[in-house]
């Protein structure tokens, strides 16, 4: 028993859920949407994935990015990107939750709680740890697109079963948080800084390297 919970936490029935969710088992929402004791986990599913997609984006870099004193290096990269950026990004998925709660409960008038959002939308975001492999020559951008629209879609799906908004408006409002997490980490790339984690720094990856 000690082996499968940590902190009160089943760690057996969380790594089921992922793989149902790897195998595109939407029914899992439906499951935690309601439980309370897989707040914890659905958070936790978050910052993983989150670092996973920021550990993809520091061995891109290390691999394929100039390494010199005029450019970054993949130690920058590791503490700019993979550390702070993504806790950047789990901050920011946290506003996600707020605005989408905001725009569904306040604007459109649906049913809406949100200790049920983070949950459905914490394990939502298990498509971000695809992100893991960017390095894949080739593949990578591509790789990093497919986990981006992978989460997207994954949280669409796991918000309508936290609502009885209708299908459009459930969009509407996922589609307002993404665009601020989105928009935002894309702000905290530049030249020089990059502190947004994983696909985040394929623009300014691909400049350098033109340049």
């Amino acid at each position: 028993m000690g082996m499968q919970q940590a902190g009160g936490m089943d760690t057996t029935a969380l790594i089921q859920r992922i793989r149902r969710l790897a195998m595109l088992d939407t029914s899992v929402f439906d499951e935690v949407r309601g439980d309370a004791a897989s707040t914890v986990p659905a958070v936790l599913v978050a910052v993983v994935s989150t670092l996973l997609f920021g550990l993809g984006g520091w061995l891109w870099w290390a691999l394929n990015g100039p390494d010199s004193d005029f450019y970054l290096s993949s130690g920058d990269i590791f503490l700019k990107s993979f550390i702070i950026g993504s806790v950047l990004s789990v901050i920011l998925w946290g506003v996600w939750v707020g605005i989408t709660y905001i725009v569904l409960g306040q604007l459109f008038r649906a049913r809406v709680d949100i200790q049920e959002l983070v949950r459905v939308m914490g394990f939502a975001t298990a498509p971000l740890a695809l992100g893991v492999i960017l390095f894949i020559p080739v593949l990578d951008f591509g790789i990093g697109l497919t986990s981006v629209a992978l989460l997207f879609g994954a949280t669409v799906i796991a918000v309508q079963s936290a609502t009885d908004a209708p299908a459009g408006k459930t969009l509407v409002a996922v589609a307002c948080g993404f665009a601020v997490w989105a928009i935002v980490l894309a702000l905290f790339v530049g030249d020089d800084s990059i502190y947004a984690p994983g696909f985040f720094m394929f623009d300014v990856g691909a400049e350098i390297l033109r340049a």
